[in-house]
């Protein structure tokens, strides 16, 4: 039996992919990010800030991204990066986080429709 006062050991790397739904058909690949300042990247909010401050993805596309499983179900943003990993969640390559890209579309009140962007 393992005792409270004994540290838990934390897995520092997190593989993620891109997914842009745009382009669902092209393959992917995985990226692997390192957490263990575990201060810093606490939560997948912490994760998407840098991800979008180290220039992986563009800025714009900040207010239609999202997090997902390998399986597809969605994640919320304050997950704790530490207990999907503890689950398997983005431990290896194949079980990757995946980072969804939307679409941006716009909205012209002169023609009454969206355009994608």
């Amino acid at each position: 039996m393992a005792s409270d006062n004994c540290p838990q050991s934390q897995t520092t790397d997190l593989w993620i992919t891109y997914h842009q739904t745009s382009r669902a058909h092209k393959q992917t690949t995985a990226q692997l990010i390192d957490v263990s300042d575990a201060a810093h990247l606490f939560d997948l909010e912490d994760v998407l800030d840098y991800v979008f401050e180290q220039g992986f993805v563009d800025p714009k596309w900040r207010s239609v991204a999202w997090w997902e499983d390998s399986t597809s179900v969605r994640l919320k943003a304050g997950s704790i990066v530490q207990d999907l990993l503890a689950q398997g969640a983005g431990s290896t390559p194949k079980a990757a986080l995946r980072l969804i890209i939307g679409i941006y579309y716009i909205l012209s009140p002169l023609l009454g429709r969206a355009f994608e962007i």
